[in-house]
């Protein structure tokens, strides 16, 4: 018999920590003791000094009171926007990700229907590789569908890998509607969340394989025979082609299943699926007998099989009583040759079709409404807690006894000069620990939102006005009682290094998602001096706003299937690697677009001796001149260094302190970090780019901007324009990716996916002949098979095979060391199994120098994605020969350089100097 348990209190409840009021007295007469023993020797209690410790102590416990909270009680705000669920990304945002293996392709299409209205329209599906043969001549490297069409007697071959066929299972009682909306369905859902070096080439209806099963079952007596009939029927259906099930998050939880595994792959809308489930529902090679005695044994009411056998339909004869082998790609059915009988004992029993069928029906909708209850539970719930007021903290002098004079009652006796004296230093005295208190209290209520991943803040350091004290205007003058963000920049503007440690607080959260920015910072650090931690801040930023997005899509290509234009150019129709690259690299514009179009216009001129020089201009984000240079040069690279110095001298300044040398009035000659404010004649205002004097260098001039201002104030903010788009808006940078796999050819056998005669996508038709027609007389374009020792071995151009386009003439892509860096996060960003071609290429629309690649590259690749989204296929040969031209014709750019001469006494400095065996081009 179990004991009756009884709530006892313990009897050491000391915690030794700060919770604990006895621990913090000790200690802290401890400490006084070291301290003062020799001028204070008497701690007992009635001692004032004992109080005002033990008051102190009791304040701190209940700091540590506030701190012991649970997490939600912290985090929980009575404002809307900065309550727990705005502070954290939800389980079903972070966990999820894009579709990635078959298993998660096959889930994405059986969630097709709604459950809402009962609808279950695809029973199981299944992605089949599909493999297409390729011939190379060794020699020259040509690539054609028929070896007969290659000029070699001694063809290699390889099978284009990537490429998918999707087979289906309706559910028996869709009609001919239903099954366009499926398969319009899946064209969208696959081509949504497509692989990278992936693509669907066929999507139809799985092929079925007649089976007879025969037997004879002896039902328990208290059975109801239709029940069990019904029953016997889906269980060996189920066997030959397993059904699917939806199941709600509850559910899942309930059988132990942890929260990753359960929202591990797609998120769907119709609930979850078992993976372990999905595995064992694989097309069956064979059926055996063995396994369909399990299945009618385990239906509640069978109590023996008298007899079964099974058989093929077709007439074959099956060599094996116990196994019959199934095709591949084939679902096996029952036939209407099979037959079952039943009986109670000896006595036969016959069977109501029409009481099994409702039965069925029953079976139906029970499955219905567990789809819809799984449909409807898919959210985890986050604890919202209960908010507290835990940032409030009011003066430690109320809690002292009124003999001391201090608290809201005042001198409780007789009040003399010097009594109201010694009270107003004991107030005076103790304001300090007030404060150090108050901010603990409002740092503790700030948590919410400085470990936010959607956090504002600003400041890293906080602090409050102290409330409740009698006569606080005779101890402090001109106190901020009313706005707490004021008095924060008061008493913590000085202290507060908010770019440094609202970074420190960014690495912690991006450190919970396994990322990090350390190599980056670091040269970053190089690149951009000290404006180099406003520009990572902001970079962290971005990275974990969009991080939702860019951790589930890492493994996506971009969507082609059917796009209208605006979703091909100027768009983040791109694939998920390159948005995850870009965040990763700092790149501040993702977007497919013309990146030879920049902001910077190099301007050459040639004077009547042929002599050429060059001047540069950089555009704001409205198009209108922000800088242009001061000097000529006569190298176009010697141009564009003056002009990356400009930039990089422009933003040498924080914003604080741009704020306080503005609070003061400026005059001719005064700097704004590297900004010398000039005077017109007409006393307006403007400014120039300096490179400040040194005990080296004279002051020199090297940018001007050239508009006027006629206040301090429109300068204040046209300077903090300025510096706001150089630091977070001004970019050349871009990225594209070209998948290989899409550059290959396509046959009229590729468009077999549109093989039913016509389909419904989108409101049009589409006539498969057309297309298959148009694939016909479009001419292939094949890629080369030709690499080093290319007549020895077999190279495939498209499998799981990318282009990196990059421009190499910008800032930082010019740079070798973050090149190296650049290249080394493309590679480990990229699925494993894909390997990348990486290129630093082009030069920007005007350019004078360097051959334009990169426009000719942006230009012909537009219209390739124009034309592989339409139905053109004579148009998209000719875009493909184009492209694979324009990719050929790529040249990686480097910056200039000299051979460093060891002999000759060269200082430390190694930049743009080149040295044999040790410098990488």
């Amino acid at each position: 018999m179990l004991e009756n348990q009884h709530i006892s209190i313990p009897k050491k409840v000391e915690t030794q920590d700060d919770l604990d009021f006895q621990f913090l007295r000790r200690t802290g007469i401890n400490y006084i003791e070291q301290l003062g023993s020799g001028l204070w020797t008497d701690f007992n209690s009635h001692d004032s000094g004992i109080t005002i410790l033990e008051v102190l102590s009791y304040a701190i416990t209940d700091l540590g009171m506030r701190m012991d909270l649970d997490t939600a009680d912290i985090l929980a705000s009575n404002e809307a926007d900065k309550g727990i669920q705005n502070q954290f990304i939800k389980a079903s945002e972070i966990l999820p990700a894009k579709p990635l293996t078959q298993i998660d392709y096959r889930k994405l299409i059986l969630d097709i229907g709604d459950s809402s209205m009962g609808e279950k329209l695809v029973k199981n599906c299944w992605i089949m590789p599909r493999e297409q043969t390729l011939f190379v001549d060794c020699k020259t490297g040509d690539i054609a569908f028929d070896s007969t069409d290659l000029q070699t007697s001694n063809p290699q071959s390889f099978n284009v890998k990537g490429l998918y066929d999707v087979l289906i299972d309706y559910n028996d009682e869709i009609d001919d509607c239903g099954r366009s909306t499926v398969l319009s369905e899946t064209l969208n859902r696959f081509h949504d969340n497509r692989n990278l070096c992936e693509d669907l080439i066929e999507i139809k209806e799985v092929p079925t394989q007649n089976i007879a099963v025969c037997t004879r079952i002896e039902v328990e007596n208290n059975a109801d025979e239709e029940w069990v009939h019904a029953n016997v029927l889906k269980v060996i259906n189920n066997y030959l082609a397993p059904d699917i099930n939806f199941y709600s998050l509850s559910q899942l939880l309930e059988e132990g299943y942890t929260t990753d595994t359960i929202f591990e792959g797609p998120l769907l809308d119709n609930g979850f699926i078992k993976t372990e489930e999905l595995q064992n529902s694989e097309l069956r090679r064979e059926i055996r007998v063995s396994d369909l005695i399990k299945e009618i044994m385990s239906v509640d009411g069978v109590k023996v099989i008298n007899e079964i056998s099974i058989n093929n339909c077709d007439g074959k004869i099956n060599v094996d009583d116990w196994v019959i082998c199934v095709d591949y790609g084939k679902k096996p059915v029952l036939c209407d040759l099979s037959s079952f009988s039943y009986s109670k004992g000896t006595l036969p029993l016959n069977i109501n079709d029409a009481q099994v069928k409702a039965f069925q029906e029953q079976i139906r909708e029970e499955e219905a409404l567990a789809r819809e209850n799984a449909r409807l539970n898919k959210e985890l719930e986050i604890p919202l807690g209960t908010a507290f007021d835990i940032e409030n903290h009011t003066t430690i002098l109320n809690d002292l006894p009124d003999t001391y004079g201090v608290g809201e009652a005042g001198i409780i006796s007789k009040s003399t000069p010097e009594r109201e004296a010694l009270a107003k230093q004991l107030k005076g005295y103790l304001l300090f620990f007030d404060k150090m208190l108050a901010s603990y209290f409002q740092h503790l209520g700030k948590v919410k939102e400085l470990l936010s991943v959607n956090g504002s803040l600003k400041r890293t350091y906080f602090t409050q006005a102290i409330k409740g004290v009698k006569g606080f205007d005779e101890l402090v003058n001109d106190y901020e009682t009313s706005d707490d963000t004021q008095l924060t920049d008061t008493l913590y503007k000085a202290l507060d290094n908010s770019v440094e440690r609202r970074n420190q607080i960014l690495d912690h959260l991006i450190s919970r998602f396994s990322e990090q920015f350390n190599e980056y910072t670091f040269l970053m650090k190089a690149l951009y001096g000290r404006a180099s931690d406003e520009i990572i801040l902001n970079n962290k930023e971005v990275f974990l706003q969009d991080y939702k997005d860019i951790s589930a899509e890492r493994g996506l290509g971009y969507n082609y299937y059917m796009q209208p234009d605006s979703e091909l150019w100027d768009t983040s129709n791109i694939s998920g690697a390159q948005k995850r690259i870009a965040r990763l690299l700092g790149i501040q514009n993702y977007d497919r677009r013309h990146l030879s179009d920049s902001p910077v216009v190099i301007n050459s001129t040639t004077d009547t001796d042929g002599n050429t020089t060059y001047t540069w201009k950089v555009k704001n984000a409205n198009g209108n001149i922000a800088l242009s240079s001061v000097n000529t040069k006569v190298l176009e690279y010697a141009a564009l260094q003056e002009m990356y110095e400009a930039v990089f001298l422009s933003i040498q300044i924080d914003m604080e302190d741009l704020e306080t040398i503005f609070e003061g009035p400026l005059a001719e000659g005064d700097y704004v970090g590297n900004l010398k404010i000039c005077v017109s004649g007409g006393g307006k205002y403007y400014f120039k780019v300096v490179k400040r004097a040194t005990a080296d260098d004279a002051e020199e001039i090297i940018a001007n901007h050239n508009n006027y201002y006629d206040t301090q104030s429109e300068l204040k903010d046209v300077i903090r324009t300025l510096i706001n788009y150089f630091k977070f808006e001004f970019s050349e940078e871009g990225i594209f990716l070209v998948e290989h796999l899409l550059l290959k050819p396509r046959t009229a056998l590729d468009y077999e996916l549109l093989g039913i005669g016509c389909m419904d996508v989108d409101s049009s038709f589409i006539v498969a002949s057309d297309i298959k027609t148009q694939a016909e007389e479009g001419s292939e374009e094949f890629m080369t098979s030709c690499e080093e020792d290319c007549e020895k071995d077999v190279f495939d151009p498209y499998s799981y095979r990318v282009s990196i386009v990059l421009p190499g003439y910008t800032f930082r892509f010019s740079n070798p060391d973050f090149r190296k860096y650049a290249e080394t996060v493309i590679r480990q960003e990229l699925p494993a199994h894909v390997l990348a071609k990486i290129c630093w290429v082009g030069d920007r629309q005007d350019g004078t120098e360097a051959a334009n690649d990169l426009y000719d590259f942006e230009k012909v690749y537009k219209k390739y994605l124009i034309d592989k989204s339409g139905e053109d296929l004579v148009s998209l040969a000719e875009s493909t020969r184009d492209l694979i031209t324009a990719m050929n014709n790529l040249n990686n750019i480097y910056p200039p350089g000299r051979l460093l001469d060891c002999d000759q006494d060269d200082s430390d400095d190694l930049n743009g100097k080149i040295i044999l065996g040790q410098s990488n081009i």
